[in-house]
């Protein structure tokens, strides 16, 4: 049986429904704790959110929540009508609602103790997406999207291209835009951001300080790295001013470079403490990442690049997150739904080559993890930030993150070639 005629659509307008309904719960609460850090503002995020009556009395709750990219499914249902198949209605409505939607896919959180729910939702085809100590993330595909994707364009495309122009541009083809390091500093810029009347989103070192460094999240240096820190934190709240989703920024590493030797042959052999290193910086996203919850906004932090011209002679890695497994360490011990790895397609293959592992072994390593992507290419020796072709070697990986940010991160190209490297990435084959 359906719910249709049985629900009332949730807004701010009628948040105080929700809030009574909230306040009913009892020991429901300790399976389903999605309110109990999120307030009214939570609802800005989602895309559809109600409760199931009976009688004109709330007996359940349903939410899609879309959070950086990422759809999640929220169900509740008071104790005195669990069992009744009340759940699995929800569930089935907002599948049906994710359907008129036209969502990729969905995903949720359920306890790995709560095995009759992890049964329904086996049931209705979601999959294990990740298993934790504690809970689980599944997913299910609803609509393909025939090799359609939302997908934006770096600023790096757009050189000596003033930012009014910029916009103007994006604002004509649709396209989001990634603001990132390729702007000077300019006193206006946050302004400019903030107001601008683009889909966009803020990435790294932007804005540009008025004195320049290298932001550096794992810096042994306490004013490099509070410099980093504040400077994401700052990088999230104009992102929320703006109606972004996220922030993103490199991961840190073991030395501090100049500014102007970035993407260059560095001064590695020099004596590091990298398990030193490593505790600063998940320090230091910790503190993000808690400044991103509380403004309802996702943090993500993009894989480094080792170049084999930047090796140690004793095979250190002055790189933080080079390599999958340090990804994965990294999001185990952050453990957050609001964190994630952006995956910069060209820095991986850089690495694998230097570092010797296989790529795409540590793409499906990565593949729960992954909520944003960078997309450029280069010969495996250098991040040069070329074009992708069809022999781009990321697109068989397509249609398995069909659910995340996607960035044309290609430098200095023309509008014809951008529609045509967009053209490339959604030229990917759908399950």
């Amino acid at each position: 049986m359906g719910l249709e005629g049985e629900i009332l659509e949730i807004s701010n307008d009628n948040y105080t429904a929700l809030s009574a309904f909230i306040e009913s719960l009892n020991e429901e609460q300790e399976s389903f704790r999605y309110f109990k850090t999120r307030g009214r503002e939570a609802l800005e995020n989602h895309l559809f959110t109600f409760l199931a009556l009976q009688d004109n009395t709330p007996v359940g709750y349903g939410h899609l929540d879309g959070e950086a990219g990422v759809v999640w499914l929220g169900v509740v249902v008071k104790q005195e009508y669990q069992g009744k198949g009340l759940g699995m209605r929800i569930v089935e409505f907002l599948i049906e609602k994710a359907k008129e939607l036209e969502l990729p896919a969905i995903q949720l959180s359920v306890d790995n103790s709560n095995e009759r729910a992890i049964n329904l939702y086996n049931k209705i085809g979601f999959e294990l997406l990740q298993k934790k100590d504690a809970i689980s993330i599944m997913k299910k595909r609803i609509t393909s999207t025939d090799g359609v994707l939302q997908l934006g364009i770096s600023t790096l495309a757009f050189k000596g291209i003033a930012r009014e122009e910029i916009t103007a541009i994006a604002t004509q083809n649709n396209w989001m835009i990634e603001f990132s390091s390729s702007f000077p500093h300019q006193e206006d810029m946050e302004e400019f951001f903030i107001n601008s009347n683009v889909k966009r989103l803020a990435h790294n070192y932007f804005p540009a300080p008025l004195e320049p460094f290298v932001l550096n999240l794992a810096s042994a240096n306490e004013a490099i790295r509070r410099r980093s820190i504040d400077h994401c934190i700052s990088g999230l709240e104009i992102s929320k001013k703006a109606g972004a989703p996220c922030f993103s920024a490199h991961a840190g590493f073991c030395i501090d470079p100049d500014p102007k030797a970035l993407g260059s042959q560095l001064n590695v052999n020099v004596p590091i403490n990298r398990d030193h290193h490593w505790d600063l910086f998940i320090t230091a996203v910790k503190e993000i990442v808690a400044k991103a919850e509380s403004l309802g906004l996702s943090f993500f932090v993009e894989n480094n690049v080792t170049a084999p011209f930047n090796l140690r002679e004793d095979k250190q890695e002055v790189l933080l997150c080079s390599q999958a497994h340090e990804m994965v360490k990294l999001c185990d011990i952050i453990d957050s739904d609001q964190f994630g790895i952006l995956l910069d397609t060209a820095h991986l293959k850089v690495s694998s080559q230097a570092l010797d592992f296989d790529i795409d072994s540590a793409v499906s390593e990565l593949e729960p993890y992954i909520k944003y992507i960078h997309h450029s290419d280069n010969d495996g020796q250098k991040d040069t930030n070329e074009r992708v072709g069809q022999n781009y070697w990321f697109l068989p990986w397509m249609n398995k993150f069909e659910h995340c940010i996607h960035i044309l991160e290609v430098k200095n190209i023309s509008q014809d070639l951008i529609k045509e490297q967009i053209e490339v990435l959604n030229s990917y084959e759908t399950e």
